[in-house]
């Protein structure tokens, strides 16, 4: 490296006190110290010659500052503009220092207030200062351009035809009410300017001339630019251009020429631009609006005639052979119709063939041709020669006419179908214009025949069925459906004649007697009773013999009735069930005395089904009673198919005490005692009142209480009551409570 700084000569350029580029010189070439790496240090060190040239100074870039942002919006990278040949120096927030970039920094606006950011540039490997862009971010606050418009009432009489006045209302919000405004008259050159005013006067113009103005807050970005166009008034210079009515013309001829000036002088421009010589259209003509802002435009309708073809829609083609000549029409049937000759003038139907005839337009007409042909046949009178139908069978598809005869005449039957039911004669009349004359048809329709199978005899369900046969009495083949008879329900079956036979279906019912059911009944008997007889006949008639033929009446058994033959009825099979009685003895038992709900629960000592009653009540066939009422009850108990003897139990006691009674003297609830404790005379009663005070003690032997204390009523309440029992022998006290009702 050492080897290397010693071949060159160095030459340190200062251009003055704060900008110094390094150089070093090789063979007629210029380096920058970045290309050879050596510093200021270095080059002193390896003997450079410095030379000071006070004339070369980089200037910084322009630019354009403060730059305003509204809060949160987006933001662009921001712009500087170097000198010729200069590079940029982005340094981003940093006044001194900091690297350089090449890339513009885009601001950040979410935060309010202001930020700089530094920029230089480099000129001829020279770096100028930094110039300084500040950003002013602004909050929102709401702020608008108000009321924005043209206010001709604010110009003075004598500038009210050549300038505007454009007006808006001054808005605290925006700071010290200042604004930037940009305008141009017509397209022209556009002027910039700010002002605190509230308005902008426009001179210089013309009448019918308009000025664009486009106004925003100076320091405010969060306000949004408007924009409006305020124009001169013509007031009495409005012209309107003279151009004259074109006259129409025929589609494909030379065209007419639009002029640029109006007789009157106003120039300007068509759209279209030249005329259509083949479809009608409106041309409007626009005046130049910077030469005459208060010229009109003019509109032109321009009708083009279309070349037509002589049309003859009443023509006849074809005329037969000596039929009366049709008259060729001077007069085409297009509107306007176009007049003209033929050539020849008649039509000869003496002589068979086409021939053909000419039409040649008048002239001064809008025709595409110059001759239009028409031919006209003549020909001679011919007679269709459909063939014979053959008759068919009735009720088949009918055979179809043909609208064309084999000799080619078209034409239309009458009537149009044949019927496939009926005969009848079809006549063919030609269209017109065939030279051919009607057909008439004889079409005969066969009558179908109808088979003549004999009815089938009911018979019972599961016997043999009849046979179908395939060909009837009268000689009919066919096929049956269903094609075998259903030995056990009843229907229908239909009988479809081949196609070969003209005859028509036939249906046969066939009825299926179901088997009688027989209503014997199963049997039950008692042990050793007097066994019923077996009837030969059943409840709903039918009569038979039964295996076994007397019932045992020891053990139970299945008992087989066959009916008679020619019955149709199925036999029947009952069960005789034998019933053996084994009631022995009967207990009960009784849930707690005083309990919520008194369950009887009878217990029966045998085997088989009983039924059970309480009282006089009905039997049932659970042995548990539930809500028994106080006092004594009597049980029952008996076979559920009545054999043997039924077996009843007394005393069945149920100790309870009334909830309510009701001392009126009407010998109905007067006095209260529990009464279901009458046999125990040791039982005790003692009658309290709410706060405990004794008021009575009474025996259930006794008359009860009354309701009284000391002679006098108590009144209507809730009173209690201890009482001393036994329960199966054993000592208890129960306590409660019961009404008094008055």
């Amino acid at each position: 490296m050492k080897k290397f700084i010693k071949s060159l000569v160095f030459i340190l350029l200062i251009t003055n006190l704060s900008n110094i580029s390094l150089y070093a010189k090789n063979r007629d070439s210029i380096h920058e110290r970045s290309s050879v790496g050596i510093d200021e240090k270095s080059a002193l060190k390896y003997g450079v010659l410095i030379y000071i040239n006070p004339n070369i100074v980089a200037s910084p870039p322009t630019v354009k500052t403060p730059v305003y942002y509204c809060q949160n919006s987006a933001a662009v990278p921001l712009t500087a503009t170097p000198s010729a040949g200069g590079t940029l120096n982005w340094y981003g927030t940093n006044a001194t220092g900091g690297t350089a970039s090449s890339i513009a920094p885009t601001p950040l606006t979410t935060a309010v207030g202001t930020t700089s950011y530094y920029v230089s540039e480099t000129v001829s490997g020279i770096e100028s200062t930094r110039s300084k862009i500040d950003v002013i971010v602004v909050a929102d606050n709401g702020a608008a351009i108000l009321v924005f418009r043209c206010d001709p009432s604010q110009i003075l009489p004598a500038d009210r035809n050549s300038s505007v006045m454009f007006d808006w209302a001054n808005n605290p919000l925006i700071n010290n009410n200042s604004y930037n405004y940009s305008y141009s008259i017509e397209g022209g050159p556009i002027f910039t300017g700010n002002t605190t005013l509230s308005h902008q006067q426009v001179f210089g113009m013309l009448p019918g001339q308009s000025a664009t103005l486009t106004l925003s807050a100076a320091t405010f970005p969060c306000v949004p630019s408007q924009t409006i166009i305020c124009s001169v008034p013509c007031g009495s210079s409005t012209t309107t251009p003279n151009f004259p009515a074109i006259a129409q013309f025929c589609s494909g001829t030379v065209a007419p020429i639009l002029p640029p000036t109006s007789p009157n002088g106003i120039t300007g421009t068509w759209s279209p631009a030249i005329i259509n010589n083949t479809t009608s259209g409106s041309y409007v003509f626009t005046p130049n609006t910077l030469l005459f802002p208060c010229a009109t435009t003019q509109t032109l309708p321009v009708t083009v005639v279309p070349l037509v073809t002589p049309t003859f829609t009443t023509i006849t083609t074809t005329v037969c052979q000596n039929a009366t000549a049709p008259i060729l029409p001077t007069n085409s049937n297009n509107s306007p119709a176009i007049t003209g000759i033929w050539s020849p003038a008649t039509v000869n139907t003496a002589v068979l063939g086409p021939v053909t005839y000419t039409f040649t337009p008048n002239t001064g007409q809008c025709v595409s041709a110059t001759r239009t042909t028409a031919s006209i046949n003549i020909v001679p009178v011919v007679t269709p020669n459909f063939g014979g139908i053959p008759s068919f069978c009735s009720g088949t598809t009918a055979p179809l006419l043909s609208n064309t005869s084999p000799n080619g005449i078209v034409g239309t039957w009458s009537p149009s179908l044949i019927s496939n039911t009926t005969s009848g004669n079809y006549l063919f009349t030609p269209n017109a214009n065939q030279c051919a004359t009607t057909q008439t048809l004889r079409v005969v329709v066969t009558p179908k025949t109808t088979p003549n199978f004999a009815a089938i005899a009911a018979f019972c369900t599961g016997t043999t069925a009849p046979v179908l046969r395939s060909t009837s009495p009268n000689g009919i083949s066919g096929t049956w459906s269903p094609t075998t008879i259903n030995n056990t329900t009843s229907g229908s079956y239909v009988f479809t004649p081949n196609t070969t036979q003209c005859a028509t279906t036939q249906t046969v019912a066939v009825t299926v007697n179901p088997l009688i059911l027989l209503n014997f009944i199963d049997l039950s008997i008692c042990s050793g009773s007097t066994a019923p007889l077996l009837s030969n006949r059943s409840p709903n008639g039918i009569t038979g013999s039964w295996s076994p033929a007397i019932i045992n009446n020891i053990t139970s058994g299945a008992y087989v009735f066959t009916p008679n033959p020619n019955q149709c009825a199925a036999s029947k099979t009952i069960n005789v069930t034998v019933n053996q009685s084994t009631l022995v003895k009967v207990d009960w038992t009784v849930t707690q005395a005083f309990s919520a709900n008194q369950i009887v629960t009878i217990n029966a000592t045998a085997t088989g089904e009983y039924l059970y009653q309480l009282d006089d009540g009905p039997f049932q066939e659970s042995p548990v009673f539930e809500y028994v009422s106080l006092g004594t009850h009597s049980i029952t108990v008996q076979d559920k198919n009545g054999c043997g003897f039924p077996i009843t139990g007394n005393n069945v006691l149920v100790i309870d005490y009334p909830k309510f009674f009701t001392p009126n003297n009407d010998s109905y609830n007067d006095t209260w005692n529990i009464f279901s404790l009458l046999d125990q005379t040791s039982s005790k009663i003692l009658i309290f009142d709410r706060y405990g005070k004794l008021l009575k003690e009474i025996k259930p032997s006794g008359l009860g209480w009354d309701g009284t204390y000391i002679g006098q009523p108590m009144p209507a309440n809730d009173y209690w009551f201890t009482v001393d029992y036994l329960e199966q022998d054993i000592p208890k006290k129960f306590k409660s409570h019961f009404s008094l009702k008055r």
